[in-house]
């Protein structure tokens, strides 16, 4: 610490330190010589009384001197500043605030959000800045937010912003934050972080910003127990009316002690409520079974009962159920040839019309595909022979771009020509492998579909194949495959849809598959699999996004958000289906899409799961960056006086008062001294 003085002028008050000594000095007693014959008697009995009265003229001299020195020193104000890299602030200072405003800062800790706990704090480190000083503040969420541009001198109106400024629902990006600050400050100044320190981002963070100095200031000293819902799934992801579906959310308990909840479901006409064991630090599922009883679009919550961060105890979402599952079979076979892929098919899809109520199929020769029938399909089938025209290709491969899926079966001289290189196949065909025992198919994972094993297809033989190789990159595309590594069964995502390759043979000269149990149901688990979402939506608050809606005729198409308000959008496409971008979502809940004031779709936004884990960084453990000096905050400790100089003017003050005393009381009890040879000769 350097020393320095706020009003160096008044050090000239030290001359004053020699006026006790120019005052004792100009009125002392002058001696005179007189000739007394028993003046020898008299120097012999005052001589030990002097040395005394000399003694305390020096004490009082000394005294009346630093209490003269003392109060020049008080009005010159001196003070101790900061040297090294934390005097980069000064003498006037450059401050940027970086105020935590991500989700998990909501939380409450006895009583008090922690937002608002730092939010008071940075206030306060912005009130005792001094005058000349320049400062920012960031909100940091998931893209950092300054309340002004640039540093500002204007302090007040900065502060106005600051205390009126409210906590996002965004998950945090400290890094982000950080590159900001350090841009802002441009290599001199301080960087007050006021946070709770969530493991789970700040892990991100490899080191602090270099040359500057940074004050850490966690907003609590104890983790917040919370729980949370951090996933919710939908199996198949687009049900169709009266088909059993299973609605899955997972539960997150970040609390070191096990815990019971009850996981409640309101979506549609459906309210049930179930209970899960939490481990410490684990999760738990909890499952619903529903079936929807007319088609339409459905939205509804997941809801735990409140606790100290109450935002992530619900989880939205919306499903939108269909009348029925449109299949288009496409094969130049006839439709009573029992010796073609087609025909079994078709009879394992849709045994009757009471066995498979939730399927429309329609099949169609090749040359017999109209617009109408491909503009309208979910899942096209297609089983060799067929032979398609290029305008069918086309609009296949844009429809599974938009969404649509896609099955061929390869099996047959004109199989090459189902795989649609446009949907980037994860192999291409070569010869074809024929074996008079027949080969097994081993599974790549332990379960198909979470229905079906290995052990299912264990017992089946098939006689021939066509033989292909999955580059490393597509490895996880293949579920079933053949000795010779040749992918059996694959599926892949194309676009917004997905595809899938079926290398086996499909008839009876081909194999023993048609014939066994497991040949319906692995082509409805792949129907199932076809609609079954590969993760849940990832729209978080401050993303931008997009919804697909279906639209019909002219009406103008408006989203409201969970507040009803109306929301900015831009129609990128239009047709059958209209997809809108979204400017980044403030608020998680459900928007709705309205045409004409009909709700044609739903779409909701969830808070970041990373959030709810409230597990606190070491903040020690940070990184400092190169010639930065790095101070960790804590307790009660005065956040404003992190790198702020330090005032000597009340030890000066106290100083001058004991000193002030002191010589009050050598001059009281001097003067008791001075009489007692009186009284005592009286």
């Amino acid at each position: 610490m350097n020393w320095a003085v706020t009003n160096p002028l008044m050090l000239a008050g030290l001359v004053a330190v020699g006026l006790p000594l120019l005052i004792h000095w100009l009125t002392r007693a002058r001696p005179r010589r007189i000739a007394f014959p028993p003046f020898k008697f008299l120097v012999e009995a005052c001589a030990g009384q002097q040395a005394v009265n000399r003694l305390r003229t020096f004490i009082l001299l000394a005294i009346r001197c630093l209490l003269v020195a003392a109060l020049a020193l008080l009005f010159a104000r001196p003070f101790l500043k900061p040297t090294g890299a934390a005097a980069n602030a000064q003498p006037a200072r450059r401050v940027v605030l970086l105020l935590d405003a991500s989700l998990s800062m909501r939380a409450v800790q006895q009583g008090v959000p922690l937002f608002a706990r730092a939010q008071a704090e940075a206030a306060e480190v912005l009130r005792a800045l001094p005058s000349g000083s320049e400062a920012a503040v960031i909100l940091e969420g998931a893209t950092p937010h300054p309340l002004l541009p640039a540093l500002s001198e204007n302090i007040p109106a900065l502060h106005d912003i600051l205390v009126k400024s409210q906590p996002t629902f965004e998950n945090g990006n400290p890094s982000a934050a950080l590159t900001l600050a350090a841009k802002m400050l441009n290599g001199s100044g301080t960087i007050y972080i006021f946070s709770d320190f969530q493991k789970s981002n700040w892990e991100a963070v490899r080191e602090l910003p270099g040359g500057l100095a940074c004050r850490l200031r966690p907003a609590t000293t104890e983790a917040v127990d919370n729980v949370a819902i951090t996933a919710v799934h939908m199996v198949p992801a687009a049900p169709i009316a009266g088909e059993p579906a299973e609605i899955s959310c997972t539960v997150f308990n970040c609390s070191p002690k096990p815990r019971e909840e009850t996981v409640r479901l309101e979506l549609g006409e459906f309210t049930r409520e179930t209970h899960v064991t939490l481990p410490p630090f684990g999760t738990a599922d909890a499952a619903f079974s529903v079936t929807f009883s007319h088609a339409g679009s459905f939205a509804g919550k997941v809801t735990l009962e409140p606790d100290n961060l109450s935002e992530d105890n619900t989880r939205y979402l919306a499903v939108n159920v269909g009348k029925a599952l449109e299949i288009v079979l496409v094969s130049d076979a006839d439709e009573a040839d029992w010796q073609s892929s087609a025909y079994y098919i078709s009879r394992a899809l849709v045994p009757s019309p009471q066995a498979a109520p939730g399927i429309n199929l329609v099949r169609r020769r090749g040359a017999d595909l109209d617009r109408g029938i491909l503009e309208t399909a979910d899942v096209f089938c297609l089983a060799a022979p067929a032979t398609l025209s290029g305008e069918a290709v086309e609009i296949i491969t844009r429809r599974v771009n938009e969404g649509a899926r896609l099955i061929s079966f390869l099996d047959g001289p004109t199989a090459p020509a189902l795989m649609f290189p446009a949907l980037n196949p994860p192999f291409q065909l070569q010869n074809t492998i024929v074996s008079q025992n027949g080969d097994s198919v081993t599974m790549s994972s332990g379960k198909f579909f979470g229905e079906l094993d290995a052990g299912d297809f264990s017992t089946l033989r098939f006689h021939r194949h066509f033989q292909n190789h999955l580059p490393d990159s597509r490895a996880g595309d293949a579920l079933l495959s053949f000795p010779d590594g040749s992918a059996a069964l694959t599926i892949s995502t194309a676009g917004r849809g997905a595809m899938v390759l079926v290398n086996l043979p499909l008839t009876p000269t081909g194999g023993d598959f048609i014939g066994n149990p497991i040949f319906p149901a692995t082509l409805h688990e792949l129907l199932r699999a076809l609609r079954r979402d590969s993760s849940e939506s990832t729209v978080t608050p401050g993303m931008t996004w997009t919804i697909d809606a279906p639209t019909a005729g002219e009406g103008t198409v408006t989203v409201t958000d969970p507040n009803g308000e109306k929301v900015d959008v831009q129609i990128l496409s239009s047709g059958r289906t209209t997809r809108l971008a979204l400017p980044p979502a403030k608020n998680p809940g459900i928007y709705s899409v309205k045409q004409a004031d009909a709700i044609v779709a739903c779409a909701v936004v969830n808070v970041d799961p990373r959030e709810s884990d409230m597990r606190p960084l070491a903040v020690e453990n940070l990184k400092p960056g190169e010639k930065s000096a790095v101070t960790v905050l804590r307790g009660e400790e005065e956040v404003a006086t992190g790198d702020k100089a330090h005032d000597l003017w009340p030890q000066l003050a106290a100083a001058a008062v004991i000193l002030f005393a002191a010589e009050m009381l050598l001059l009281a009890l001097w003067r008791s001294a001075q009489t007692k040879p009186a009284e005592a000769a009286s």
